[in-house]
């Protein structure tokens, strides 16, 4: 069995690519991974389940493209469309001098010392200076700043942030 805590959410399954079962899949522009890595992990009716790779590449900044061993065509591959993908941690490059990248975070819970619990990280938007999370807490959509000076502590354990946002920040 594969634990969230093995695993980090890298992106979403978007669309097949050409006719030979290989898949889009969205991903953070900050996302780098070793050379070595032989699969990825897709979250199917709640369980996460291990695909072995037979190719992985970038297809730009923000994309790269998958091909599933077993999966050779359009067809095989439909029930993938709009999965959420997961790398296993061994697999994500690290570097001593970088800090922790801001999709480190998707699917953490975010909550405020004022407002309480504002729901789930669901995307990162780091094209600009200012990073923002897409938080969702059941139909409700927010986009909360992911500004360190207001994070006042990480909980890794129960995947948490902690903030402290300025008023009237949460209601929006």
């Amino acid at each position: 069995m594969i634990f969230l805590s093995e695993v980090q959410r890298i992106g979403q399954i978007v669309k097949p690519h050409g006719v030979g079962g290989e898949m889009a899949v969205t991903v953070p522009a900050s996302l780098d991974w070793t050379d070595d890595i032989d699969c990825l992990v897709c979250s199917l009716d709640g369980i996460l389940v291990p695909f072995f790779l037979e190719s992985i590449r970038t297809k730009s900044n923000t994309t790269i493209l998958v091909k599933f061993e077993g999966y050779d065509t359009v067809e095989s591959t439909s029930r993938f469309m709009g999965v959420t993908v997961y790398m296993p941690l061994k697999y994500l490059a690290e570097s001593e001098d970088e800090e922790p990248s801001w999709s480190t975070f998707l699917d953490w819970k975010i909550v405020d010392s004022h407002a309480g619990a504002l729901g789930s990280v669901h995307a990162v938007d780091d094209s600009t200076p200012n990073i923002l999370f897409l938080v969702r807490d059941g139909e409700r959509e927010r986009i909360i700043p992911a500004n360190a000076e207001w994070i006042t502590k990480v909980d890794r354990k129960n995947r948490t942030l902690m903030y402290n946002l300025p008023e009237g920040l949460a209601e929006l």
